[in-house]
């Protein structure tokens, strides 16, 4: 054991920085961190695009869990939101393992004159795609439209709210009244699918998505959104098992650092307001997004 560390110690060196990191972020936003440790192992640590993603699945079920333990209150306030939407993450999240699983099986790709890795050019190129989405609408709600909106969430009403498909109920942490429970397992499968597809836990779109979308206040929403990457990390790491997409050494070492972090990241959130956590997730993702395009750049290059 003493042998392999020296050996590889770079290697676990690296893993260790990016699960603290992770965890600073699953402790404050409430996202797995899976759209930082997916890229990181691909750009850093040479890891093709299925191993950082069924990896990625893995770490992200044991941060989210430390995150669960430091932050749930006695209430369980956000659990039943978490309830439904987690009824819909295994099916999405199947589709998407299995997505991952027809681009392994594909020869390789001729673009621009390169030949490039089907599995490693699609995700990164959807990754990207959808980062720069959520990136781009963070920063234009919060820097341009909320500008001097405030911190005030108790009339935020969520954009899907109108949509009434039945059943309907009450949730505590949706202000606005009464909202679709369709529209929560629906949310699910879509949230389910990314997770299988980029090995993100979800957290990425949970947080905008239950503040946008649903009308959560952010720090619900951040503490629904790590009950549901606990889940739909879960289904992931168990499907990327099945298909031999997990480092598991790798898996350990980002859980080991990602520890600390998590209990980092609480502290520090339970002292920021709702308004300053958006605009800093805005500034992650960036970050996040940016990676992608450099490592996209370099393979087409």
């Amino acid at each position: 054991m003493f042998n392999f560390i020296l050996e590889n110690w770079m290697f676990l060196t690296g893993g260790l920085l990016i699960g603290f990191s992770v965890g600073i972020l699953t402790g404050f936003f409430g996202a797995g961190g899976g759209f930082i440790v997916t890229p990181a192992l691909n750009i850093f640590l040479g890891f093709e695009m299925n191993m950082a993603v069924g990896t990625s699945a893995f770490q992200i079920m044991g941060t989210s869990a430390f995150a669960l333990y430091h932050n749930l209150d006695r209430r369980l306030m956000g659990s039943r939101i978490a309830f439904f939407v987690a009824a819909g993450i295994p099916v999405g999240t199947f589709s998407g393992f299995y997505a991952v699983q027809l681009l392994k099986g594909k020869a390789a790709w001729h673009i621009l004159g390169r030949t490039v890795d089907p599995v490693n050019f699609t995700l990164l190129a959807v990754f990207a795609v959808f980062l720069a989405a959520i990136a781009g609408w963070l920063i234009y709600d919060n820097f341009i439209l909320r500008k001097d909106a405030g911190d005030d969430e108790s009339s935020h009403v969520g954009l899907l709210f109108p949509w009434r498909l039945p059943p309907v109920r009450k949730f505590r942490t949706i202000p606005a009244g009464e909202f679709s429970v369709t529209v929560l397992i629906l949310l699910g499968v879509f949230i389910g699918f990314m997770s299988g597809l980029l090995g993100i836990g979800g957290g990425v779109i949970l947080l905008p998505a239950l503040f946008y979308l649903v009308g959560q206040s952010t720090k619900y929403a951040a503490l629904t959104g790590t009950m549901l990457v606990f889940v739909s990390s879960c289904f992931a790491a168990i499907f990327h098992a099945a298909g031999h997409n997990i480092n598991y050494p790798m898996a350990a070492v980002l859980i080991l650092g990602a520890a600390g972090g998590t209990k980092l990241g609480s502290i520090l959130q339970s002292k920021t307001s709702g308004q300053a956590i958006r605009k800093y997730f805005a500034f992650v993702i960036l970050a996040a997004w940016l990676l992608v395009v450099y490592k996209l750049t370099r393979i087409m290059m």
